[in-house]
């Protein structure tokens, strides 16, 4: 009996805090749809991975992160489509706004339960995007104390590259020494750095290098890599948008090795170029304990070797073939992220809107009267937590004058789904004088009402 009433405080506590602070509850309701987004492009990609290319790897991955951006802003989508209708149907019929108003408790003093779990999801998410903005200002202090490659011979052999690459934008080349691995970072002035160890690299290596850092920036992949890293900021709470990240980076490295084996060097001399730069920058591995996520190195001791096999024993496919199997990807992405964010933006886990309806100007048909308007009963959980909010109800009057129930539905509420039931069981009481049409009765669709939930208690006095 004591373990049930401590899950019921437990329980009740839980939702006050919820009630209280609409934007952790948008926090929570988002983390658990991330979970299902994730999950089934999972599920996708272990059915489908083994037949496809890194290219079309790497768009599965990134089409799950462009999902959880999406996430936040399909409350605000979906609210518009009721509106879209209405408009469509001639407008609201009338809109009449209630407030309603109970007398809440004066708050206690102190950090509330809302308050700590609000800031237990922001902490981690400030620190960590405060570390991706330290990374992103590391990049930049790097390229600053870089200095210019100037031999004639590999500036020309970048050039070569780019025109084989169709890369228009200029690119810069520099050296540096605080750096264990070629890399590649910036959109509109790339950059790629190169470890002063490259200074002992034959012709071949310094080709499929160049390569290979090129395809990153031609595949516009330090602003994927930035757009992944601030998501994962913000879902840090959801294990499996690391994993997506991480994925996503790995299809990015097999995809930039597809694109040097495609540019016509051969399997095996790659391989060893692979291996040559990994020998040569082993001092710097061991020594080097900088990490700078935002710039997209070369080498990485975790998955060089897969990457090794994965170059010798793939089969090459043509680039066109590699194209029409990402167009083909991409159709299919586009109708599973649309059918599943369809799913999502309709189903409220927990959910926080801030929007309000747009203003609209109280106009009352004069050939239908309200005959009786019930006062709907202030929600005794929010009025203890002192949650104000409104509620937008949209319905059908019939013939009669009574609401036609299968009528009734919430355009927008804030928050959700607190004061929603006791707005819907007002409106089924309500009565009206039916609209006549040539002496008779007729119904009247699209009437809407607005109900504020008020507390007379002034947090101000």
């Amino acid at each position: 009996m004591n373990s049930l009433s401590w899950m019921t405080d437990t329980v009740q506590l839980l939702a006050t805090a919820l009630y209280q602070f609409p934007l952790l509850q948008l926090a929570i309701d988002l983390a658990l749809k991330s979970v299902v987004v994730l999950l089934a492009f999972l599920l996708l990609d272990l059915a489908l991975g083994r037949k496809l290319s890194s290219s079309s790897r790497h768009l599965l991955w990134l089409s799950s992160l462009f999902c959880l951006a999406i996430l936040p802003w399909l409350p605000a989508l979906i609210s518009l489509l009721p509106e879209i209708a209405a408009r469509g149907q001639g407008g609201a019929n009338t809109l009449i706004e209630l407030t309603v108003v109970n007398r809440a408790p004066e708050p206690t003093t102190g950090v509330s339960a809302g308050a700590l779990l609000l800031m237990l999801y922001l902490l981690p998410a400030a620190l960590m995007l405060t570390r991706l903005i330290y990374a992103l200002i590391g990049s930049q202090r790097i390229f600053k104390h870089a200095r210019p490659v100037d031999e004639a011979s590999t500036m020309m052999l970048l050039g070569t590259l780019k025109q084989t690459l169709s890369i228009s934008r200029d690119v810069k080349l520099r050296l540096s020494n605080v750096i264990e691995s070629p890399v590649s970072f910036g959109l509109i002035r790339p950059t790629i750095l190169l470890p002063t160890q490259s200074a002992d690299w034959n012709t071949s290596i310094m080709t499929d290098v160049l390569l290979h850092e090129l395809g990153h920036i031609k595949r516009l992949d330090w602003l994927t890599t930035l757009f992944a890293y601030g998501l994962a900021c913000l879902y840090w709470m959801n294990p499996l948008v690391w994993r997506a990240v991480r994925h996503l980076r790995e299809e990015s490295e097999n995809s930039c090795d597809a694109a040097v084996l495609n540019a016509g060097r051969s399997d095996t001399d790659y391989a060893e170029s692979l291996l040559g730069v990994a020998t040569h920058c082993l001092h710097a591995r061991r020594t080097q304990r900088s990490s700078y996520p935002l710039m997209q190195t070369m080498l990485d001791q975790n998955t060089l070797t897969n990457r090794i096999s994965r170059v010798l024993e793939e089969n090459k496919m043509q680039a066109s073939d590699v194209k029409k199997e990402i167009r083909k990807t991409a159709v299919l992405l586009t109708l599973v992220s649309a059918g599943m964010l369809s799913v999502l933006g309709a189903t409220q886990v927990l959910s926080a809107q801030e929007q309000r309806p747009a203003p609209a100007t109280r106009a009352v048909n004069e050939e239908m009267l309200p005959l009786h308007n019930e006062q709907p009963v202030y929600p005794r959980v929010a009025a203890e937590g002192g949650v104000e909010g409104w509620v937008h109800v949209r319905f059908t009057v019939n013939a009669a004058g009574t609401i036609d129930e299968d009528s009734i539905a919430v355009v927008d509420a804030e928050p959700a789904d607190i004061f929603n039931n006791s707005a819907m069981a007002a409106t089924r009481k309500f009565r009206f004088s039916p609209r006549m049409r040539d002496g008779e009765p007729v119904a009247v669709p699209n009437v809407q009402y607005v109900f504020r939930y008020k507390l007379a208690w002034d947090p101000e006095n």
